[in-house]
C-alpha cells in the first residue's frame, strides 16, 4: 500500500514534464466524514462543511484522440462538525490536505460542431468532459476542537501516513482561442481509510467528496 503512492507520484512527475497543456483552478469541496468509533458504532450527527480547493493541472492527448491522461496537484480543505447528545460535547475537525492525482479523460463533440459554433484545439467553441482519477492524499495540518478545547493533529499518529481517494466528474469546456480555454467541472470523491486502527479496535474514518470549480487552461509548445 505504502508502495502505491511513490508509484503516483513518480507517473505524475513523467506526465507532468511532457504535458501539452498546464491548468489552474480555483473552487469548494463539500466535505462529509464516514467515521466509526473503536466499538464499532458510526457517528451520525457529524455535519460536513465546506471550504477551499485549489489545484493545477497537466493533460496529455492519447494519441490525437479524444481521450487523454491527466496529472495535477490539489490543496484542499476538509471538515465536519457535530455533538453528543448524551455526553453534551461538540466537537469540530479542520483538516488540509495536498493530493496528486492521476487520471484519465474523455472529450466530447472535440473536432465537431456543437450550439452551431465550432470547437476544437484550434477554434472557438464548446466541449464537455469526463474522467476519473486516483490520489494518494498528504496531511498538511488540522485541528480537532472539542468543547472549548483545541487540539493540533500535526504528528498524530492516525493521520500521518497518507491514504488513497478515488474521484470522478463531468465538465465543459469553452476554447477562447486555439491557447487559451476555461472550463467548470463537478467531481465526487472517496477516500480509503484516512486512518484505521489496528486489530484491536474497529475506529476508521473516510471522507467523501464533492468539488465545484472554475479553471482555465493554456497550451503549452508542443516538444519534438
Amino acid at each position: 500500500m505504502q508502495k502505491i503512492p511513490l508509484l503516483i507520484i513518480s507517473l505524475f512527475l513523467a506526465l507532468s514534464l511532457n504535458a501539452q497543456q498546464f491548468s489552474l483552478e480555483y473552487g469548494k469541496v463539500m466535505s462529509s466524514f464516514d467515521y466509526t468509533n473503536s466499538d464499532g458504532n458510526k457517528l451520525d450527527n457529524l455535519q460536513g462543511t465546506t471550504d477551499n480547493h485549489i489545484g493545477i493541472g497537466f493533460k496529455i492527448p492519447i494519441r490525437k484522440s479524444s481521450f487523454y491522461f491527466l496529472s495535477g496537484i490539489e490543496y484542499n480543505k476538509y471538515g465536519a462538525e457535530g455533538s453528543d447528545d448524551i455526553l453534551g460535547n461538540y466537537y469540530d475537525w479542520k483538516l488540509n490536505y495536498i493530493a496528486v492525482n492521476l487520471g484519465v479523460g474523455y472529450e466530447f463533440f472535440k473536432g465537431n460542431s456543437f450550439l452551431n459554433i465550432k470547437n476544437s484545439n484550434t477554434e472557438q467553441g464548446f466541449t464537455f468532459f469526463i474522467q476519473i482519477d486516483v490520489a494518494p492524499e498528504f496531511f498538511v495540518q488540522g485541528t480537532q476542537t472539542i468543547n472549548n478545547d483545541v487540539y493540533n493533529l500535526k504528528g498524530v499518529e492516525q493521520f500521518d501516513k497518507p491514504f488513497l481517494s478515488t474521484n470522478g466528474g463531468v465538465g465543459v469546456i469553452y476554447y477562447a482561442s486555439k491557447t487559451v480555454s476555461v472550463y467548470a467541472q463537478y467531481m465526487g470523491g472517496m477516500s480509503f481509510s484516512v486512518f484505521k486502527s489496528d486489530a484491536d479496535t474497529q475506529e476508521e474514518l473516510n471522507f467523501i467528496t464533492h468539488t465545484i470549480s472554475l479553471g482555465f487552461s493554456i497550451n503549452l509548445p508542443v516538444r519534438r
